[in-house]
């Protein structure tokens, strides 16, 4: 038995069969979901929040890969978020250039995409570092096998296409010098088309990439934290956190927070208030003539507390 609060919707959870990938909360959250909230949520406040208790700041902008509606909707609450996809409507292709979104985002997630797309992955890790702000940054989770081997399956990937042959799928492949591939051997991540695995990392190699791609920090998640249900095996993708420079909330994010906190504050003034208030009307009608003389009769509330 596994017991956890879900940190994307705040559900206690008591999980007889527990695995990694599947969804393991009523929301559709599993291991790697809410490995990238934990990460996000340190990154941007320094503290591990439930996703639907972030405050609300607008002034915070972000961009999705693919993500989970568990946590796109709430992301889009949140921040000024957008969530994308890579093979259809609302689409954002990350191995194209787009000068016009250079330097606008404060954080890019990719949840197991880096694995998909076509090659060179370098293209894309470029494109997000252009994306992202001076102190942007990525999170990502990806799977990365244990012998911490770089696997690209299609290196000579040019002009293809995933086409059904009999009862399988093939990848039909021209080659920069013209000549044709089939290959059979595919691999498939709950889907077909833009599902099929590229590439599988190592962490080193991994950490490389990024390197190149300019990121200067790096963030492995690699401990369990059983309390949010975040448990690894050896099927796990690896958790991450890539800066361009630590992340600083803005003067706008900041003014936020502040509007946010007056604005609690008066609330539990006025809530005091209240309290006060009706703690007034009570003491005045425990005094009531007419109470007393309910009470002599054993009738009506007793508003005076125990003796």
């Amino acid at each position: 038995m596994v017991s956890f609060t879900c940190n994307l919707c705040g559900r206690f959870n008591n999980v007889e069969v527990f695995a990694t990938e599947p969804a393991s909360c009523s929301c559709g959250s599993n291991v790697r979901s809410r490995a990238l909230i934990h990460l996000l949520s340190l990154e941007l406040f320094g503290h591990s929040l439930i996703l639907t208790e972030f405050p609300k700041l607008k002034s915070i902008r972000g961009l999705g890969m693919t993500d989970k509606e568990c946590y796109a909707s709430i992301l889009k609450d949140k921040f000024d978020y957008t969530n994308t996809q890579y093979d259809r409507e609302p689409r954002f292709d990350f191995t194209e250039s787009h000068p016009k979104l250079a330097g606008m985002y404060d954080f890019i997630l990719s949840a197991d995409v880096l694995e998909h797309v076509a090659p060179p992955v370098e293209r894309v890790l470029d494109e997000v570092h252009s994306l992202l702000k001076p102190c942007g940054f990525f999170g990502i989770t990806i799977f990365c096998n244990p012998q911490d081997d770089m696997r690209e399956h299609f290196p000579e990937l040019r002009q293809y296409r995933t086409v059904p042959l009999g009862d399988s799928t093939v990848l039909i492949n021209r080659r920069a010098d013209g000549t044709l591939e089939i290959s059979d051997d595919l691999i498939f991540h709950g889907g077909s088309g833009a599902t099929l695995e590229m590439r599988e990392f190592g962490a080193t190699e991994l950490r490389r990439k990024l390197a190149a791609a300019g990121f200067h920090e790096f963030e492995f998640l690699t401990d369990n934290l059983p309390e949010i249900g975040v448990l690894f095996d050896e099927d796990v993708s690896q958790p991450l956190i890539a800066r361009k420079e630590p992340f600083v909330l803005s003067g706008a994010g900041r003014s936020e927070l502040v509007e946010q906190w007056r604005c609690a504050q008066q609330d539990a003034e006025r809530e005091r208030q209240r309290a006060a208030a009706l703690s007034e009307q009570v003491r005045q009608a425990a005094g009531s003539r007419w109470l007393g003389l309910g009470r002599r009769l054993g009738l009506g509330p007793s508003l005076l507390p125990p003796r």
